[in-house]
C-alpha cells in the first residue's frame, strides 16, 4: 500500500492507486458518450469500493438481509420509489447510497456547477459591493 499526500491517517491501497492511474492514463475514451453507466460500475465503482473492504459482489454468500451491498435497492422518497445504483449497508442496515454517471455525464455536471458558482460569486460581490481590487484579494486568497 501507498499513502496519498494528502492521506492523514489511513493508507491508500494499491488498487485504488491503480484505479486512479488507469483513469487517467485513459481519461479521453472513458469521457467519451459511448462509455456507459454499467462500464464505469464495473470497471471503477465495484473495485474501488471492493478494495475498500465492501463484499460488492456478496462473495461472502450472505442472506439478503444481511448483504453489504443492495443493487438497485427500492427506497420510498418523498411518496415515489427510487432505486439507486447500490446501497451500503452494515449489519442490515443502510449507511449510504451510490448513483453512477457516467464520466461524462459528470464533466457537464462540473461545468454547469462550475458556472454557478461564478455566477454565486458574482451576485455576492455586487451584494457586497465589493470594488475590483477587492474582489481580486478575495480571488486570490480562496485559490487553490
Amino acid at each position: 500500500m501507498a499513502i496519498l499526500p494528502d492521506a492523514k491517517t489511513q493508507p491508500c491501497p494499491q488498487t485504488v492507486l491503480d484505479l486512479i492511474e488507469r483513469f487517467e492514463l485513459h481519461a479521453d475514451a472513458y469521457r467519451r458518450d459511448s462509455y456507459n453507466e454499467t462500464q464505469v460500475r464495473r470497471e471503477f465503482i465495484d473495485l474501488l469500493f471492493g478494495a475498500l473492504g465492501w463484499d460488492v459482489d456478496n462473495a461472502a454468500g450472505h442472506a439478503e438481509a444481511y448483504k453489504d451491498v443492495i443493487h438497485e435497492d427500492a427506497i420510498k422518497v418523498g411518496g415515489s420509489t427510487k432505486a439507486p445504483d447500490d446501497c451500503f449497508r452494515i449489519g442490515g442496515v443502510r449507511k449510504f447510497f451510490v448513483e453512477a454517471k457516467k464520466p461524462s455525464d459528470q464533466t457537464a455536471i462540473q461545468h454547469q456547477t462550475d458556472a454557478t458558482d461564478r455566477q454565486i460569486e458574482q451576485l455576492v460581490y455586487e451584494l457586497y459591493g465589493l470594488t475590483d481590487e477587492e474582489i481580486k484579494i478575495v480571488e486570490e486568497a480562496t485559490k487553490g
